[in-house]
């Protein structure tokens, strides 16, 4: 009910920061699909939820941020997972493979808290811990614009134009048996961030 709220509002608002989606194509249509995106703003899941309106969205959220009521309430609303950073969650791991398998999008954002919008920061495990074992294919997401919309320290958001790119997805899970070790969990995890700075290295070219 409260997904289905933003499907229906948010592309009525999103045209106000030029909003643009690249290479929505390449999410996969038939499986569950690990979404793994750069993070710099707390808006960032909305506008990753605008870019694909019409499917539901499951997002992985620190637990910390369960603790407030009222906004623990909305994200439970809106279908979040939450996970307690900085140990292993595996109630957090069993219902993210549980949505994979049932062919749902998983979104993630590797880097685990919000970064400068400059340099990419280091992944944790955890994303290459569901990629190895659900094998599903993770897809690269770039997103840009976002951290002008809603810096940090601010808590008005300015009109800005945002873009979302969507790369080509990564097969990393059930390759090798060492991949099921804390080494090849952050190998993984090391893999799809390249991914993430290959597309952004790509939107950030000389156009032709």
């Amino acid at each position: 009910m409260g997904y289905r709220f933003l499907q229906i509002v948010l592309p009525l608002i999103m045209p106000i920061f030029r909003f643009r989606v690249v290479g929505r194509e390449e999410i996969p249509t038939t499986e569950g699909v690990i979404l793994a995106a750069n993070h710099v703003s707390y808006v960032d899941p909305l506008f990753i939820g605008a870019a694909i309106v019409e499917r539901q969205l499951h997002f992985i959220a620190k637990a910390d941020l369960f603790r407030f009521p009222l906004f623990g309430a909305l994200l439970r609303w809106l279908h979040v997972v939450p996970v307690r950073k900085g140990q292993g969650d595996y109630a957090a791991i069993r219902q993210s493979l549980r949505l994979l398998k049932k062919g749902e999008i998983l979104v993630l954002f590797p880097e685990g808290t919000r970064g400068d919008g400059v340099t990419l920061q280091k992944a944790e495990e955890g994303i290459g811990l569901l990629a190895a074992r659900s094998g599903c294919p993770v897809v690269p997401v770039y997103v840009e614009g976002t951290g002008k919309v809603l810096p940090r320290g601010k808590r008005i958001p300015r009109v800005h134009p945002v873009t979302i790119y969507f790369g080509h997805p990564l097969r990393l899970g059930g390759e090798t048996p060492h991949r099921e070790t804390r080494r090849g969990y952050r190998r993984l995890s090391e893999e799809i961030m390249k991914g993430i700075a290959d597309l952004e290295a790509k939107t950030h070219s000389p156009r032709s």
